[in-house]
């Protein structure tokens, strides 16, 4: 029988998860909404602005697996977590000092390391908590609190709007307000956590979490893992879908004479679509499975990129956005979940870093792309190249799947893992 203290500090912890991922997705997504915007206001060329952000997937590419390899080396997340909120709200309140091209190579590479480290960090450690949770009697699903995410940027993306068409906030401004939210997400992380439950590795107890070298951790394993190796593909090709559009949603509103500052709504709306579709995510994998969620998502994709190659006013941008949050809710309430099924929890955080250093590693290609199509071509042709990429992502899926199948490979067991097993001991 628990004892009310230690049920008021369950509850606690169960806000935190919700408070967490509130300010991290309020921050570093809908603050950053503007940078497109700002580069253009410094007067950057498009083909700068993909070079820039190509590099930004560069330093996303490098970063977030070093930190993921420490966080499993540590048997700690929240440490590894903490050490990114810190560097991100540094970052937040520099960037706006930075005006001039080389500059802004360097600074935001570094940054976005740190930005997609904190993401997959507090989508492995959520994850991981929960695993403890089950083990307490308490059961919440991933997309329960990822929910909170998707509120906290559709607000966030809404208020911003408001401020910059009423009261004038620049573009500078919303990264101040960043470093604000991420300096609250810092205090959360350091004044609300129980910290005895902060494993990688949900089966160990509190008391064993000691340093790991690598030769213990054995990363290797994932070499022979056929469903992680097929999914990581998949992973990357409709992660790429799920924020490629978005990038060049700010020169289609400009060729169709819609302002700027609209983009705060657009991106509010979407996010908002977001949350049905995380809210039912968990319903929904159980009913039809993940992988045919994860298909659904990767359609749904290739059809908004359609509808932004005929869109001529604010709604029809809007409705694509619309339909993107929708399934991209589907496919973020999902695809933690489904990977922390697939690979040892040993490697919860080495995996997901990786699977979002190589999706930038892809997207820092297709940003270059995509710059130098809008200069020589205009904004509507990059919308062919973003519906080719979930269309093939899904088509690799079923094929890979089909093989799977066909050939009997066993799905990862973790009972079946001796090295697993020796870590619990």
């Amino acid at each position: 029988m628990q004892s009310p203290k230690d049920l008021h500090r369950q509850a606690r912890n169960t806000y935190l998860y919700y408070s967490i991922s509130f300010f991290l997705f309020s921050t570093c997504y809908s603050c950053l909404t503007y940078n497109t915007a700002y580069y253009l206001e410094i007067g950057l060329s498009n083909t700068a602005i993909g070079i820039i952000q190509s590099a930004n997937s560069l330093g996303a590419f490098l970063l977030p697996p070093l930190l993921g390899v420490l966080a499993d080396k540590m048997r700690s997340m929240r440490k590894a977590l903490l050490l990114c909120i810190s560097l991100n709200t540094l970052c937040f309140a520099l960037l706006p000092s930075l005006r001039t091209f080389m500059p802004l190579l360097l600074f935001t590479s570094v940054f976005a390391g740190f930005r997609n480290a904190s993401d997959s960090l507090n989508m492995t450690w959520i994850v991981s908590e929960l695993e403890q949770k089950k083990k307490q009697g308490i059961f919440l699903n991933y997309g329960s609190i990822r929910i909170w995410g998707s509120l906290g940027y559709s607000l966030s993306c809404i208020v911003l709007n408001l401020l910059m068409s009423r009261l004038g906030l620049t573009n500078e401004g919303s990264f101040y307000m960043g470093a604000a939210c991420m300096g609250a997400m810092l205090l959360f992380l350091l004044f609300g956590s129980d910290r005895s439950s902060t494993s990688a590795a949900p089966d160990v107890t509190p008391q064993k979490h000691k340093t790991l070298t690598l030769k213990q951790l054995k990363p290797g394993r994932l070499l022979h893992n056929y469903y992680y190796l097929t999914y990581l593909v998949v992973y990357i090709l409709i992660w790429l879908a799920s924020c490629f559009d978005l990038n060049y949603t700010t020169h289609l509103l400009e060729e169709i004479g819609v302002s700027t500052a609209f983009l705060g709504t657009v991106s509010g709306v979407r996010a908002l679509f977001e949350i049905p579709g995380i809210f039912f995510s968990a319903k929904l994998a159980k009913k039809f499975g993940y992988e045919k969620c994860i298909i659904a998502s990767g359609i749904a994709f290739t059809l908004e990129s359609f509808i932004f190659l005929y869109a001529q006013n604010s709604m029809m941008v809007l409705a694509a956005q619309a339909l993107h949050g929708l399934f991209d809710g589907l496919f973020m309430g999902l695809y933690v979940t489904y990977l922390f099924t697939l690979v040892p929890h040993s490697l919860a955080a080495t995996t997901q870093t990786i699977n979002m250093a190589l999706a930038n590693v892809v997207a820092m290609v297709f940003y270059l792309l995509g710059g130098t199509i809008i200069d020589r071509l205009g904004v509507r042709p990059v919308f062919y190249v973003a519906a080719v990429i979930p269309a093939a992502g899904v088509l690799w899926f079923i094929i890979t799947l089909a093989i799977g199948k066909a050939r009997k490979i066993p799905r990862y067991d973790m009972a079946q893992d001796p090295v697993e097993q020796a870590l619990q001991q």
